[in-house]
């Protein structure tokens, strides 16, 4: 039963990872780099790292830390030109209401739920592996 809410738990990982890269591929197509070229690049390389770091990095705490990693700067970077946008147009409020906002854009939200699964999945997977006990070895006899 556990591997199969484990392998789901990845299934839906993959399909989360592969969505936020997606995006941020899609994002080259429509960004300016001459304005911000740093923010503007992080911001498309951020979220294409997400599926590459879930097909290639086997260790599950590195995995996870790695997606926090890009979660948290897609947020960033992705705020960064909301605001800048915003603030170009005069429509800004405040900086965390900027935040806000794009925390609820579903591209950002599913680099998020790639952080939160992968780590429900190694807690999962741990608890597969669990090593046996004393208890459980003098059941045994």
């Amino acid at each position: 039963m556990r591997e199969m809410l484990w392998t789901a738990l990845r299934a839906a990982v993959g399909v989360c990872a592969m969505f936020v890269s997606l995006h941020g591929l899609w994002g080259v197509y429509g960004i300016d780099f001459r304005i911000d070229t740093l923010v503007s690049t992080l911001y498309c390389v951020f979220p294409v790292a997400s599926f590459f770091i879930f097909l290639f990095v086997k260790a599950p705490k590195l995995e996870i830390a790695l997606h926090a990693v890009v979660a948290i700067g897609y947020l960033t970077t992705f705020s960064i030109l909301n605001w800048r946008t915003c603030a170009e147009l005069g429509y800004c409020k405040t900086v965390a209401s900027t935040l806000f906002e794009t925390f609820s854009t579903k591209p950002v939200l599913a680099a998020f739920v790639v952080v939160a699964l992968s780590a429900a999945s190694q807690f999962v997977d741990a608890g597969t592996r669990r090593r046996p006990t004393s208890a459980d070895h003098n059941s045994t006899k």
